[in-house]
């Protein structure tokens, strides 16, 4: 079904839903009474309650926006252990692997890179990474049993959380101490030297609760990458309850890991194979303070430090015979400190009527020599005054209004706006249509990143990898969404459907950029690796799509979890383009058949630019993959009490496929198919080339759309010429015919079959347009330019 066809299926699905309600409310259609045969705590048994959209606790169809929720039953019985794997249960939610310890999670993107745009929170606290502004590269500092369940937004909640909640917010909320007691032992063990140990201890002593958790694990990752771990991880949580109306909890946890990344044989062993290590460590004091049931203030503090190890050396490569085998210590490692305080006041003042208000200070330091040439810990303060109102103007009718104030260090006061309107025609029907504004900031990375590497001798520049550009302005984004809600009582199911259309503008992205040369050494390497920049891309991005979300139970103790989503991106850039899903699809199957539980997930995901690194002359695609999951569990009954559950569970059972890229890898020489496709564009009268504009290594810049020079006898007898090969030697039998040619000719393609990345190596297994498969079998040059003549005839005549 096309993107088209499936909006027409949804507006005439909502049309429909529309006349039956209306004509309900006439009274000439079928009772929309609640069935006396469904018990009344039905209707409200799988409606849950969130939290983190306008910060105050409301009914899920009364929320502004689309929400997924994974509560700790569903997160059980998947037997997914790490965060990723439960981010896949979310429409639109894009992640992919390469290694265990890194992921590459957008909520359909557009991204370079690394994505930026989700805020991640555990219980208030916000783990993006001061660093990359993002998930960063390191595992999450808790446990899978610790959590009680996962709320994520899909869209836009900037009005509450600000700049990070660009796109969406995943909020992990822990389990209280007084909800369980006594202790817990897992052991895991796997295929690639995988073992995971952990053990949990939960004890109450009068209004005090503590938990701890302790974890090790250990990984050889996938066999033919470097991708070892070697995990340590510490937490606890305290909860003291001081009163009837005061509450204290304190979260702390430490987490030591060691890890391999990096590559074989890259260029100038730029990203080789080595270990890294971070230690992670925590503290975060939250004091609650309920007045009455309708008023309530918090207040949270909370100091984050974070210390990476990463040190390798490069070379001189191909430039060994003028440079000499030399050998360049690189030091990225990095310590980043964050210091946040909050404070938040929830009211009710009259019946109707609920505000949620509250202000928010930041500083993140980093310390990176080796990152920010001359700059000395560069610094970034934010400060943050936010407010969300909820007003029922009507029983059937309540509007939702946010904005957040958010002013940063180095950038003038921004405001970000959210405006919603929720219909409820009854207790199970919901219609929700909103707009809502945010704000990036770039973070101190993309402003001030300035990346030198110097011959260690002589001084030499040899490469200015990154060059800063503190004049870079945040991107924006305007969101227009559109939601439809349903439950079903008697399925004991959720319908949701999210129409959403997103513009943005000054998108950053990372480019080529422009660096003084200083001496010839530092051009003959910046040919291979030129520097570049996070700037303000040109244009704007518009997104659009439908996702489709629907929970049910059809049978007793089974569950179906159907996920859907269409995404269609246009912009100026191709590469922003390729780095959205058109699709991706997912249905999971959770049954318990007494002591047993089992679960099966199947996912789909359309073909995407997903993966890191900066190649400007280079593009590539994953290719659309499909994925499935299983697990089944016993759970025994021992005496005292106690329970022992064994499970197994595989992941990835349809075998292996790419998930993410690194572009340098993809681009070494000899890794992708002999045949080059090359066009030949002749500038228009009066156009210039600029200097680099061609070339090995630099991208290319089109001046005006090119035109490309006639092929054929009669073009060359035109000209004057003679095809050759590609030894140079004349092609043609001497009266003007063609002589077939070896693989390597040289092919002009009709506009159809003319794409952006033409005179580029493909990479290996890529798609390849009719005429070059029929060149890698060997057919003749005569056959091939025959039906390229029929192919634009064929093509005329359709015009």
């Amino acid at each position: 079904m096309t993107f088209r066809l499936y909006l027409r299926a949804v507006a005439a699905a909502s049309i429909a839903a529309c006349t039956s309600v209306a004509a309900a409310q006439s009274g000439t259609g079928s009772d929309n009474s609640p069935d006396p045969q469904i018990p009344e705590a039905s209707y409200f048994d799988s409606l849950p309650v969130v939290l983190t959209v306008s910060r105050m606790p409301r009914p899920q169809n009364e929320a502004p926006a689309a929400i997924t929720v994974l509560d700790r039953e569903t997160i059980r019985a998947t037997g997914y252990r790490s965060l990723d794997r439960l981010l896949r249960l979310v429409p639109g939610m894009l992640v992919a692997k390469e290694r265990g310890s890194e992921q590459w999670v957008s909520y359909h993107g557009p991204n370079r890179d690394w994505p930026q745009e989700l805020q991640i929170l555990i219980d208030g606290r916000s783990v993006s990474a001061a660093y990359f502004g993002s998930f960063g590269r390191n595992s999450f500092p808790l446990a899978i049993e610790d959590i009680e369940r996962i709320e994520v937004v899909r869209g836009t909640d900037a009005a509450s959380y600000g700049t990070n909640a660009y796109m969406g917010v995943v909020n992990i909320i822990t389990r209280h101490t007084a909800e369980e007691s006594g202790g817990t032992v897992s052991v895991a063990a796997g295929t690639g030297e995988y073992s995971e140990v952990s053990g949990r201890v939960v004890t109450r002593s009068g209004p005090l609760g503590l938990r701890i958790t302790a974890q090790h694990l250990r990984d050889e990752g996938v066999h033919d990458l470097n991708d070892s771990r070697n995990r340590h991880r510490v937490s606890l949580r305290s909860d003291l309850q001081m009163g009837e109306h005061d509450e204290l909890t304190l979260l702390a946890g430490l987490t030591d890991i060691e890890r391999g990344t990096g590559y074989p044989n890259t260029p100038f062993n730029s990203h080789p194979e080595r270990d890294m290590d971070t230690r992670e460590h925590f503290g975060h004091l939250r004091w609650r303070h309920a007045v009455s049931p309708d008023e309530e203030f918090l207040l949270s503090g909370y100091y984050a430090y974070e210390r990476t190890r990463n040190e390798w050396a490069v070379n001189t490569g191909p430039l060994q015979a003028i440079l000499g085998p030399v050998s360049i210590p690189v030091n990225d490692s990095f310590t980043t400190r964050r210091q946040n305080l909050e404070f938040q006041h929830n009211v009710s003042p009259r019946q109707g009527l609920r505000l949620s208000w509250g202000a928010e200070w930041r500083r993140d330091q980093v310390h990176a020599p080796f990152i920010f040439f001359g700059r000395s810990d560069p610094t970034e303060e934010s400060r943050r005054l936010y407010a969300n109102v909820e007003w029922r103007a009507a029983p059937q009718w309540q509007w939702n209004f946010g904005a957040m104030a958010e002013r940063f260090q180095h950038d003038r006061t921004r405001l970000s706006p959210r405006v919603f309107l929720n219909w409820l025609p009854d207790e199970t029907e919901t219609w929700r249509a909103g707009y809502a504004r945010a704000w990036r900031n770039p973070g101190v990375f993309s402003r001030y990143s300035d990346v030198r590497i110097f011959h260690p001798t002589l001084g030499l520049l040899l490469q200015h990898r990154f060059v800063p550009n503190a004049g870079i302005d945040p991107s924006r984004l305007d969101s227009f969404e559109l939601g439809y809600a349903r439950r079903f009582p008697a399925l004991q199911g959720n319908l949701d459907v999210r129409v959403f259309h997103e513009r943005i503008r000054d998108q950053i992205v990372r480019q080529q950029a422009d660096s003084p040369i200083e001496n010839p050494f530092q051009q003959l390497v910046q040919r291979f690796l030129p520097p570049s920049q996070w700037a303000n891309g040109h244009g704007t991005v518009r997104l659009e799509g439908v996702e489709t979300q629907f929970d049910f139970k059809p049978w007793n103790d089974g569950t179906l979890l159907l996920r859907h989503t269409l995404t269609r991106v246009r912009a100026d850039d191709d590469g922003t383009t390729e780095s959205v899903a058109p699709y991706s699809a997912s249905i999971t199957w959770l049954q318990r058949m007494g002591a047993w539980q089992s679960a099966l997930s199947l996912l789909r995901v359309g073909p995407v630019r997903a993966g890191n690194g900066f190649t400007p002359s280079f593009r590539y695609t994953v290719p659309d993959y499909t994925t499935l999951d299983a697990s089944i569990a016993r759970e025994f009954r021992l005496d005292g009490g106690r329970t022992l559950e064994v499970r197994l569970t595989g992941l990835n059972l349809l075998g292996r496929h790419q998930e993410l890229a690194n572009f340098p890898v993809r681009h070494r020489p000899g890794d992708g198919p002999r045949l080059r496709l090359h066009r030949r564009p002749r500038a228009s009268r009066g156009a210039r080339r600029e200097p680099g504009s061609g070339g090995t290594g630099s991208p290319a810049q089109p001046l005006r759309p090119a035109r490309f020079r006639r092929s054929g006898r009669a073009g060359r007898a035109r000209r004057g010429e003679h095809r050759r090969d590609a030894e140079g030697k004349d092609a043609s039998d001497g009266r003007g015919r063609p002589r077939p040619v070896a693989r390597r000719s040289v092919l002009r393609l009709p506009a159809p079959l003319r794409r952006a990345d033409a005179g580029h190596a493909r990479p290996a297994g890529a798609w390849q347009p009719w005429p070059a498969r029929a060149a890698r079998r060997g057919l003749g040059l005569h056959r091939q330019q025959r039906r390229l003549r029929a192919h634009q005839c064929a093509r005329r005549r359709r015009r």
